[in-house]
C-alpha cells in the first residue's frame, strides 16, 4: 500500500473517531438537560419546565379588621351573643350630602340646573370604619336601620359598648352597656375607652383580650365550654367573681380556656396535659406565678389564698428550665470526616469517572 493511501485511511479512521466522540458528547448533554429540567424528585416539573400555577391565598375570615353592618334587630342580637364585648356604632344615615362642598361661583342654574352637593359617606361612619380596621382585637358593627337604632334607644346616634352577656354579672356591679362620652371619634380615645371598659369583673382572657389586662391578673384555666361544660363554667365563675369583688383595685381576675391557651400554661409551670383540671396562674409584668401548693384542688379558698400570697410577696416567679442539649451533643470536628455530602474513596472514584 502506498504511503499516500495509508495516510488517507488514517485520516478517515480519525474522522470517524472524532464524530463518534461528538455524538456521545451530545447524547450525554441531552441526558443532563433532561435531568435538570425534567421531572424532579416530587413528581413535578423542574427547572424551566412547566410551572404549577400558584394557588391564591385563602381569604381572610369575614369581619377581621372591618365593621359588620347590622340590617335588623336579629342581626344585632346575634352579634352581641358572643364571648367577647361588642362595639356598635349607630348612625342616622350612611350617606349624606358632602358638608364641605361649595357651589362653584360661576354655577348657572339656567344652564347647569339646580346645584346639589355631591353625596358622600357619612364622615362619622368613615371615621368609625377607620378605627374598626385599626383596633382589630375588638368586634365592631354598625347600623343605620331605624329598627336597630330603636332597639339601641339611640335617637341621635353614637358609639356603644356591650359587654359579653356570657360573663356579665349584674349582682357584682357589671353594667351591660357603656356609651362613648363624645360625638367625635378618634382612634386613641376609643382605644383607651375600650381598654378600660370592655372587660366585666371576671372576663375572658384570650389571645384577643389579654392586652386589656395591663396589670397583675389572676387567670383560671379550665374547660371553658358553655355548651358542653355549663355546670363547670358556672362553678368557676361564681367563685372567681366572689374573690374578684374583694380583690378589685389590687388584682384583676379572668378565666381562660386551657385548650385555647395551652401554649401559655408552660410559662406558669402548669401542666399542659390536663385539660379537664382547673388550674390557676398570675401574670404580672412579664413574670408568671403558680400556687405554692400547685396540686391543691381549685376552690374559692385556694383562689383567695393564692391571691393573698402573691400580694404579700410570698411567691417566686416561675423560671423555665434551659433546654437540655441533644444526645451526643457537643461541637464535632467534621473537617476531616466523610460526611453525607460525599468524600473519601467515593469522591476519588467520581473524579476518576469524570
Amino acid at each position: 500500500v502506498s504511503p499516500a493511501r495509508q495516510r488517507t485511511s488514517g485520516v478517515m479512521r480519525l474522522t470517524k473517531l472524532v464524530l463518534t466522540l461528538l455524538l456521545l458528547g451530545l447524547a450525554g448533554q441531552a441526558a443532563c438537560q433532561e435531568d435538570d429540567y425534567g421531572e424532579d424528585d416530587f413528581g413535578g416539573g423542574g427547572g424551566y419546565g412547566e410551572e404549577e400555577e400558584e394557588e391564591d391565598p385563602p381569604p381572610a375570615p369575614a369581619g377581621d379588621g372591618a365593621a359588620r353592618e347590622l340590617s335588623s334587630v336579629a342581626d344585632l342580637e346575634a352579634f352581641m351573643d358572643d364571648n367577647d364585648a361588642s362595639v356598635v356604632g349607630a348612625f342616622l344615615e350612611k350617606e349624606m350630602p358632602d358638608p364641605a362642598a361649595v357651589m362653584p361661583e360661576d354655577w348657572d342654574e339656567d344652564e347647569d340646573g339646580t346645584w346639589e352637593a355631591p353625596v358622600v359617606t357619612n364622615p362619622e361612619l368613615a371615621a368609625f370604619n377607620s378605627i374598626a380596621s385599626s383596633l382589630y382585637n375588638y368586634r365592631f358593627a354598625f347600623s343605620a336601620a331605624p329598627d336597630v337604632l330603636a332597639k339601641l334607644k339611640s335617637k341621635t346616634g353614637g358609639l356603644y359598648l356591650y359587654r359579653s352577656p356570657k360573663f356579665l354579672s349584674a349582682e357584682h356591679g357589671d353594667k351591660p352597656r357603656e356609651r362613648f362620652p363624645s360625638t367625635k371619634l378618634s382612634e386613641s380615645a376609643v382605644r383607651n375607652w375600650l381598654n378600660s371598659k370592655a372587660q366585666p369583673l371576671v372576663g375572658l382572657y384570650s389571645s384577643s383580650t389579654k392586652e386589656r389586662y395591663s396589670g397583675a391578673t389572676l387567670v383560671v384555666f379550665f374547660n371553658l365550654d358553655f355548651a358542653k361544660n355549663a355546670k363547670g363554667v358556672s362553678y368557676v365563675l361564681k367563685r372567681a367573681r366572689k374573690a374578684a369583688a374583694k380583690l378589685k383595685g389590687k388584682l384583676a381576675v379572668a378565666v381562660a380556656s386551657s385548650t385555647d391557651l395551652s401554649y401559655e400554661l408552660g410559662d406558669y409551670g402548669l401542666p399542659t396535659d390536663k385539660p379537664n383540671t382547673i388550674l390557676m396562674g398570675i401574670s404580672a409584668g412579664g413574670q408568671y406565678y403558680a400556687p405554692a401548693d400547685g396540686a391543691a384542688a381549685f376552690s374559692g379558698d385556694t383562689m383567695s389564698e393564692f391571691a393573698r400570697a402573691f400580694l404579700a410577696g410570698e411567691l417566686t416567679p416561675y423560671e423555665k428550665p434551659e433546654p437540655e442539649p441533644a444526645a451526643g451533643g457537643g461541637d464535632e470536628d467534621l473537617s476531616d470526616s466523610d460526611d453525607d455530602y460525599g468524600g473519601g474513596d467515593e469522591d476519588d472514584e467520581y473524579k476518576d469517572e469524570a
